[in-house]
């Protein structure tokens, strides 16, 4: 195989995140480490993206971890957008936003007193939800990199006690209901 790799100019990349792509979820001394994924590139490939970067991701919902290959790992400017959809239902306070804001008694005709109660009533949703949603997305940073540090701290070859493996479970738990309540 390494000297298929070495004639096909292919070379093993470097990566970011815990060293092994897969465990058997077993506990104690049956459970079973390995890397199974790996990203090849060859020499034009190197050149092309001198700024891509192969993270190892945390498992979280099967026993084999995602790795992602970004092709530039500079900051890209988002577009700004209100996420209110769904969450907006699920969220006492997003209605009495709305609410509020359309009581307000405005004067004139009735295409500008329109007009005025849609634009504060949006910018009312957009502060509710930049602030709700960032306290959604820095939760999200921060259990992930709390998984991380724990499924590193196992894949070094340290066993986690099992307390610390109940708590891994139930920050994964708590990532994935984080996650779907952000994707509404």
């Amino acid at each position: 195989m390494k000297e298929f790799f070495t004639n096909a100019d292919f070379h093993v990349a470097s990566f970011v995140g815990p060293s092994f792509t897969w465990c058997n979820n077993k506990e104690g001394s049956s459970r079973i480490w390995e890397r199974l994924d790996k990203c090849l590139l060859n020499s034009s490939a190197l050149h092309l993206v001198p700024f891509g970067k192969i993270k190892h991701l945390a498992w979280v919902a099967s026993d084999q971890s995602p790795i992602v290959f970004n092709l530039d790992v500079r900051k890209i400017n988002r577009n700004k957008s209100i996420r209110v959809e769904d969450t907006l239902r699920s969220y006492p306070a997003g209605w009495s936003n709305v609410q509020n804001s359309w009581k307000k008694a405005d004067f004139g005709e009735e295409e500008e007193v329109l007009h005025r109660k849609l634009k504060r009533t949006l910018r009312a949703l957009f502060l509710w939800n930049k602030n709700k949603c960032r306290d959604l997305y820095e939760l999200l940073e921060e259990l992930k990199s709390k998984i991380m540090e724990l499924q590193i701290k196992e894949a070094a070859g340290s066993r986690l006690a099992s307390d610390d493996l109940l708590m891994l479970r139930r920050m994964i738990h708590e990532l994935n209901i984080t996650v779907r309540r952000l994707s509404t």
